[in-house]
């Protein structure tokens, strides 16, 4: 004499039911309703990468069915909140690596999750030169090293003496060759890719060869006696008296 009503729903929504007797004097009929509420759902998460201190691409993620959400995992600076079924991740990260986070929905039928990444990356850096040299022209320079981090590459330097060029492979810039200008050469060469805008600089010195002038005014004279003025013809200042 009892009515069981049982199993699991495979469908959401708002069911009204009805119950009729059979047999007996007259059917006698009840109702009722089985509200079947869906489980959670959220959207798959995301992955970016960004410069320290620079602010995030907002991620936004819709739920169903949640009344709340938890984001845990993010970088310093980095916040997640839920609102009118989304979640929203947003903020600027004060701290760099790499960071799995995971978004969990809260009320409603069995929470949801779903993951995602932010790469936070370092700004550039630069080490300073590996010597500062001073050389004559048109002598191979020992190679200058610049140590890199962050950085994929080199821009074009400037300041290089003629006959000198970089080049940057496995997070080292190497300055060589062999000048053909003399000068004080103050460089300085941009370091391309990864965040932030830093210039390796450093200072060449190279000097011009000596060049030998041209004496005047020679003379013949008897030992132990004082010559006559000899000149520098290049500079045309006078030497001292000297003795042949």
């Amino acid at each position: 004499n009892v009515v069981t009503i049982s199993g699991t729903p495979t469908a959401s929504g708002t069911f009204n039911y009805t119950v009729t007797t059979t047999g007996g004097c007259i059917p006698a009929t009840t109702t009722g309703t089985i509200t079947v509420t869906p489980l959670n759902t959220v959207a798959a998460g995301t992955s970016q990468t960004v410069c320290i201190s620079s602010a995030i691409t907002n991620i936004t993620l819709a739920t169903t069915g949640a009344t709340g959400a938890t984001v845990t995992g993010l970088p310093a600076g980095v916040t997640g909140s839920w609102a009118a079924n989304v979640v929203t991740i947003s903020g600027t990260p004060t701290a760099s690596g790499t960071f799995n986070y995971t978004v969990t929905t809260t009320g409603g039928c069995l929470p949801a999750a779903t993951t995602g990444t932010i790469t936070v990356t370092t700004n550039n850096t630069v080490g300073a030169a590996s010597s500062t040299p001073t050389l004559c022209v048109s002598t191979s320079l020992t190679s200058i090293t610049h140590t890199t981090i962050g950085a994929t590459g080199i821009g074009s330097p400037t300041g290089l003496p003629a006959g000198v060029s970089a080049a940057w492979a496995s997070n080292t810039i190497t300055i060589s060759g062999t000048p053909t200008a003399s000068g004080t050469f103050n460089y300085s060469i941009p370091l391309t890719g990864g965040c932030g805008a830093v210039n390796a600089i450093g200072t060449i010195n190279v000097e011009a060869l000596s060049i030998g002038g041209s004496v005047g005014g020679g003379t013949t004279i008897c030992s132990g006696s004082t010559s006559a003025l000899l000149t520098d013809m290049t500079s045309s200042a006078v030497t001292r008296p000297s003795f042949l």
